[in-house]
Order: structure tokens, then C-alpha cells, then sequence
């Protein structure tokens, strides 16, 4: 059958046998052996497009400090690469202690508003009243930084790299500073995401040795099933040439021995509970190799997708017993607490000839690909697409094909 007279039902028919030869042929990777970790390190790299010498130096400006109940709040305009400007939150405890506290990396996802979505102050004030550090920096592309580009941020892949890659990277340069701080205790540091921040905090599982602790919730899965949805995926969402080289429980096991504790609600319609457990008894199985089954924790809650009360304290619980926390206070019920409204910004304006994240991807890897290309461009599909039906009106099929092309592994 010719590629004009192809069918949208039979182009469908061959990208799912193709995701079948992909998975076939995924190697057999044994992350509680350090050769398979290193190999797997070096896979994710190698997916993500970065290199450790592109691991920024995060040079830090504190623009004002105010006092909270139980916490002060530090504003933050960073930079992390040459003209990549960035803004974050760094909520400290009320404490007479004068020793070094845990710091933890609070990940953002697709939250509204970045470092102040509602969730993710509510988890940092929780976390920060029990005693440790939080960081909460908007990602590149999100919150303040919007201007750099984000949701449609192609020309990192058409560099060779990808965004998820500099997002990957930005946080790699914010533990590496973290711990040099003198008000950190380098040997008490965690990271923490849900969703978007859930994709972060597992790559971080495999390429960070600063970490004692992580939690990542909202996204364990597999590569597969997020590469498989016949949506249009946001560019953070897409890593290239990971289907048959990969899988998530590979990444999550490399954290082995050190504390991890993965969950998942159980009504979340974008990363269904079966799925969840099948990636956490593979982990579970790293662990147990490592002979540190007891500090891999697992969970499927009540609720949906985003983090609430109950994880926040779920979460704050999981650090507690890490890092000897304070327990929970009653406040933290967040009642009727007054957050910070999207207009309390660190930058009263984005900062004139600020580099943007395809002019990121440019400078790192040297490549200067044509303007004005279209995810098709870069990774072509095997049949072209045009005038084929849309998916169940979701997304441009050339658009869901370019991103199979993206994921499967080349030779898939």
C-alpha cells in the first residue's frame, strides 16, 4: 500500500508494531550493578542531549527577605548559564539552631504560575515549618521565565539536545550550589516533584550524587505508555530516542541504596495505578538487590493528580523519618492560609536581551539549525501525514507521528 493511499488506521497499525520491536529489544539493564548504572547514566544522557561539562555555575542575588508564621521567604533572581536569568522562592525555618539544615529541591511541574502555584507553596511551606531548607525555582520556560520558551521549545531537539535536557541540567547546577551553602547540610539534601517536576526528580534519581533522599510522584510509569498517547505532548514532555533504550525503573533503581519513596493517586487519569505499581515492583526488585528494601517506599493514594494536603504531609513524613524533621503541625491543614498571589514576583520586569531557551540550546551545542521548524522536520515521520484524519481531534497526526519518531529508538 502506497504512502498516499496508506490509511490513518494502518500508519497507526505500524507505529504499534514498531513500539513492539522497541520494547523487544530493550536491553537488560541491572541498575543495583554499578557497570549497568554507569551504563544507564550514560544512556540518559546520552537521551537528554547534555553533558556534565554543561552543568551550569548558579550565581545567586537575594532581591528581599519577609517573615512568615513558622518560615522566612527569601526572593531569588539567579543566573545559571551566561544571560539565562532565572527567579526562585528559598522558604527558611524559624529556628534558633545555628547548625546547617536539610535542603530540599522542590521540582516544579505544569503548576500555573511556577514557584507559586498553590500546591507547590503549600508543600514548600509544610516541609520548611518541619525544619528543612526549600528551594522552589521556576523551570525554564515557566513562571517569571516564561519569556524563554517552553510548551513549543523545538529548537533544543533540532540542536541535538532537548529542553527537558536544560531543565535536567539548570537543577544539576542548583544541587552542586546548594551544596556549597554554609546554612546546608550537604549530607541531608532531597529533591522532591510531582508531574512535570516527577519527570525531573527521576532523572535526578540516576544522575545526581547530592542527593541522600528523593520523592517523585505523579509521572512513574514507563517511557512507553507516555510515548504511546496519541496527544500533542509539551516539548519538556518529549525525550529522544528513549523507548527500547530505557525504562523509568531503571533511573529510579540507580538511586539505590538512598531513600526513595514514589506515589500515585489513584483517580489520576493521565498515569493509571497499574502501570505505577508494575514500575514500583521493578524498582522494588533494585532495592532489594541492593539489599535496601526498606528504604524504597511505594504508595497509591486517594485523590487525582496533584499534590494536596494529605501528600504534603505524606511527603513531609517521608523527609521526617529521613532527615529527623519535626512532626507535622496542625496549621498545615492550609486552611484558610493566605498564599502568595502570582504578582509577587522576584524580577519587576523580565530582563531586556535575556537568552532564551532555543538560544540556550544554540550556544551550548554550537548548531545553528533553520528557523521556523516544525517537530515533523526533525524527527520525520515514515509516511508524511498530510490530509491524513486527526486523531480523535487531539493533535495533527503529523504532529503525534513526529513524536512516536521522537521516542522509539532508532532502529525500533
Amino acid at each position: 500500500m502506497g504512502a498516499k493511499t496508506m490509511t490513518t488506521h494502518a500508519v497507526f497499525e505500524r507505529y504499534d508494531r514498531r513500539f513492539a520491536r522497541a520494547m523487544a529489544s530493550l536491553p537488560e539493564l541491572r541498575p543495583w550493578q554499578e557497570k549497568d548504572r554507569r551504563a544507564i547514566r550514560r544512556l540518559a544522557q546520552k537521551c537528554l542531549g547534555i553533558r556534565d561539562e554543561w552543568i551550569p555555575d548558579i550565581r545567586v542575588e537575594t532581591v528581599r527577605a519577609v517573615e512568615h508564621d513558622g518560615f522566612n521567604l527569601e526572593y531569588l533572581r539567579f543566573t545559571s548559564w551566561p544571560g539565562v536569568y532565572g527567579a526562585a522562592h528559598l522558604y527558611l525555618p524559624r529556628t534558633s539552631a545555628n547548625k546547617p539544615l536539610p535542603f530540599v529541591l522542590l521540582c516544579c511541574g505544569h503548576g500555573g504560575g511556577g514557584k507559586l502555584f498553590q500546591g507547590y507553596q503549600e508543600m514548600a511551606r509544610h516541609i520548611a515549618r518541619r525544619g528543612a531548607i526549600v528551594l522552589v525555582a521556576d523551570n525554564i520556560g515557566q513562571g517569571e521565565r516564561r519569556p524563554m520558551g517552553h510548551a513549543d521549545a523545538l529548537v533544543p531537539f533540532s540542536c541535538g539536545t532537548s529542553l527537558q535536557g536544560l531543565i535536567v541540567l539548570e537543577a544539576l547546577g542548583w544541587l552542586r550550589h546548594a551544596a556549597r551553602e554554609s546554612r546546608v547540610d550537604r549530607k541531608r539534601m532531597a529533591a522532591i516533584g510531582n508531574s512535570g517536576g516527577g519527570t525531573l526528580t527521576m532523572f535526578l534519581a540516576a544522575l545526581s550524587q547530592e542527593l541522600a533522599a528523593l520523592s517523585s510522584s505523579g509521572y512513574p510509569s514507563t517511557f512507553e505508555f507516555v510515548a504511546r498517547k496519541e496527544k500533542k505532548h509539551c516539548a519538556c514532555n518529549i525525550i529522544p530516542k528513549i523507548v527500547g533504550a530505557l525504562e523509568m525503573w531503571h533511573l529510579y533503581g540507580c538511586f539505590a541504596p538512598r531513600p526513595l519513596f514514589i506515589f500515585q493517586g489513584a483517580g489520576d487519569r493521565m498515569f493509571p495505578p497499574d502501570i505505577f505499581y508494575r514500575t514500583a515492583r521493578k524498582v522494588a526488585h533494585a532495592y532489594a538487590r541492593r539489599k535496601a528494601g526498606g528504604r524504597f517506599k511505594f504508595e497509591v493514594v486517594e485523590g487525582a493528580h496533584s499534590w494536596d494536603a494529605p501528600r504534603n504531609r505524606l511527603v513531609g513524613d517521608f523527609l521526617a523519618k529521613v532527615f529527623n524533621l519535626a512532626p507535622a503541625v496542625k496549621k498545615d491543614d492550609f486552611a484558610g492560609e493566605k498564599l502568595l498571589p502570582e504578582t509577587e514576583t522576584c524580577f519587576d520586569a523580565w530582563p531586556a536581551g535575556a537568552t532564551t531557551a532555543a538560544d540556550l540550546a544554540r550556544k551550548l551545542t554550537g548548531r545553528k539549525p533553520p528557523p521556523n521548524l516544525k517537530l515533523w522536520d526533525i524527527f520525520p515521520p515514515a509516511r508524511k501525514g498530510a490530509g491524513m484524519k486527526p486523531v480523535a481531534a487531539r493533535a495533527d497526526p503529523r504532529v503525534i507521528m513526529a513524536q512516536f519518531e521522537a521516542f522509539l529508538k532508532p532502529g525500533a
